[in-house]
Formats: C-alpha cells, structure tokens, sequence
C-alpha cells in the first residue's frame, strides 16, 4: 500500500480514484484488491477524524492560555477555520466547549482575532441548525449587531455571520427583529464600504424571500428607497447592482410597498437604460431578469 500521508478529504478521495484505476488498468485482482482497500479507506478516515479533533482541542487549549499572544490566537483561529466548514467537525467543537472561548474572541480588542472568530460562528452555522440553536443561546446575534457600525472588515464580517445564523432559521429571524438588528442591517445601506454594501443587500433579500413579515418590515424601515438611491446605469456586469436590483426586486413584492411617484419615474427610467444597455450581455441575465421584475410592480 502508497505510504503517502493523506492529511484531507479530497486527498483521501484523489487517492481513492488512484487506487482504483490502478487496480481497473490491471485487471484480474479485483475482487483480492477490493477489501486491502476498503481496509485502507476505513483506517484513513479513523486517523483523519482523530487528528482533526486533536488538532481542535491543542487550538482551544492555545486560546485558553492567558500567555498567548494574539498572532499565536489568529493562527489557532485559522486551524480552526480550516475545519470548522464540515458539519461534524464544527458540532465538535461545540461539543469540546470550543464556544466560551470564541466568544472571549469575539469581544477582543484585537481586530485580526476578532474578525477570525467572526467568520468562524459563520461557518459553523451554514445550513447547520445545531450551531445555530446553539449560537442563538449564547447570545452572539446580540453581540455581532454591536459591530455593524464599525469599519468594513468587521461589518462585512458581521453581516456574514448574521446571514448565517438566521437563515432558513426562524428563531434567529426572531431574534434578530427582537434585538433591533433590522434597523441595523438597513443603515448598513448607507455605507460606503462595497463589501458590506453588498452583504446587507444579499441578507435583506434572503430574509425577505424567506418570511413575509421581515420583507415588510425592512419596507416599512424605508429600505427600498435607501436602494434606490444608489440604482444607476452599468453597461457591464456589476455584482454591487445585482445584489442592489435583487433586494429591490424582493422588497416589491411587498404588500407594503407604496413608492414616491417621483422617484418612481426615476427608477422606472434607470431601469430601461439598465435593460436596454445589458439585455443582450449573457452575464448580465439576472440584472436583467431583476430590472424586469422591479418594472412589472411600478409600471
């Protein structure tokens, strides 16, 4: 058997497929090759999962130590990073008490090691209903809205985070209305950070595709005119107005939706040069596909 280390996932199955167009191009040693392998693939994802939750619990250990500095802290945070985006992983993390230590993270004066731990919470809460509960308890949603006012890293970083904890999760939906985040995440349009720009737009026409009731609210919060604002013509592809055309479009749908005639007539005009100028642009199809929504519920 190869004496190479596999130290991933994807290594483990490259060498899988190696393996078996070895054995396929020899020919007669299947059904004898079969099981070596088998054995093979059982041990190596029995050491994988041993050495990743090693690995876990020396992370927390290092951030646990009050002598580490926070260059040592951001680079724990980044092993951790490295696994925390499979679902088991990240459920043992929790499991290991990992939690207590990445909220001392998240309100550290650091920027580096805070913005780690951030991006942390929101990649364990992808689709990941346990990390959300859990998450949700500890109150992190109350402490990620307190940055949303801070410089872009941070409230880029945030508003990932804050996606990922409510999303297709009704409870952190909840919480998040209760706290006052949606006012938060609307000011967020007032930005000039790009980034952040475009996460609080993606966040606003997720939750307002998801529940009825957050899409009214955020028109009652006047995000649909604090869009319009910033709608202008492109002649490319341009992903800040795809996610600008998008929020727009989900807000529209809105029972609440009653826009100012004058700016009505503006937005009507931006969106037949924003049509006529990229209708033929393949990568332009869902700008289009947009303008033309947001169309049919002003015209």
């Amino acid at each position: 058997m190869d004496g190479r280390r596999v130290t991933t996932l994807q290594g483990l199955l490259k060498f899988a497929i190696e393996q078996g167009q070895c054995q396929d191009s020899g020919g007669g040693t299947y059904d004898e090759m079969d099981h070596e392998r088998k054995a093979f693939l059982e041990n190596a994802f029995k050491s994988m999962t041993i050495d990743v939750m090693e690995e876990l619990s020396q992370a927390i250990s290092v951030l646990e130590d009050n002598s580490t500095s926070n260059a040592q802290k951001s680079n724990a945070l980044n092993l951790i990073r490295d696994h925390i985006d499979n679902i088991d992983f990240a459920n043992s993390f929790v499991k290991l008490g990992g939690t207590n230590i990445l909220i001392e993270c998240l309100k550290s004066h650091d920027e580096n090691v805070r913005i780690a731990a951030i991006n942390i919470v929101a990649e364990m809460s992808q689709n990941n209903a346990f990390c959300q509960k859990h998450f949700l308890e500890h109150n992190i949603l109350k402490l990620l809205i307190t940055y949303l006012n801070d410089n872009e890293d941070l409230v880029s970083s945030s508003l990932y985070a804050i996606s990922a904890l409510v999303r297709g999760f009704e409870p952190g939906a909840a919480e998040l209305i209760a706290i006052g985040g949606l006012e938060l995440v609307v000011n967020c349009l007032n930005t000039s950070f790009t980034r952040a720009f475009i996460k609080a737009c993606f966040l606003i026409s997720t939750l307002s595709t998801e529940y009825m009731l957050v899409r009214d609210e955020f028109v009652k919060l006047g995000a649909f005119e604090k869009l319009a604002n910033f709608l202008e013509v492109i002649t490319d592809f341009d992903v800040k107005m795809e996610a600008l055309l998008r929020a727009m479009a989900e807000l529209s749908q809105s029972k609440k939706f009653k826009p100012d005639e004058e700016l009505k007539g503006h937005i009507i005009k931006t969106l037949h040069d924003i049509i006529s100028q990229n209708e033929k642009l393949p990568q332009c199809e869902e700008i289009v596909e947009y303008s033309n929504t947001l169309l049919d519920k002003l015209i």
